[in-house]
């Protein structure tokens, strides 16, 4: 069974001041429509993340909006530019209310 809202953000592991980076967030989530059934034949609810909010050194840089068609233990990607020190966050919330967070550092490599 997997840890629902458990994350991994990934960036480059050595960074200069104003580099492009590929960020890449995954969490794992059923995201379950709620057109499946289970071993019973029972509908199996809708749960899924339906907004991600990401913030750099405390400003908000991208948001989504997901619907029950993302699939199970998505992943979003995204260039950034590095312009200034500080924490990359992610919160994921879902339909149920759950909220899910995570961050890295972004700290420019010694020249």
């Amino acid at each position: 069974m997997t840890e629902i809202g458990k994350n991994r953000i990934l960036i480059p592991e050595r960074i200069a001041r104003g580099d492009m980076i590929r960020v890449q967030a995954l969490v794992q989530h059923p995201m379950d429509t709620g057109f499946f059934r289970d071993a019973n034949a029972n509908l199996i609810p809708p749960y899924f993340i339906n907004e991600v909010l990401v913030t750099y050194a405390g400003e908000q840089v991208a948001q989504f909006e997901w619907t029950s068609g993302i699939s199970k233990d998505p992943m979003v990607s995204f260039e950034l530019r590095a312009d200034r020190e500080g924490p990359l966050a992610f919160t994921w919330k879902d339909n149920k209310g759950g909220v899910y967070q995570g961050s890295v550092n972004i700290a420019f490599a010694a020249t």
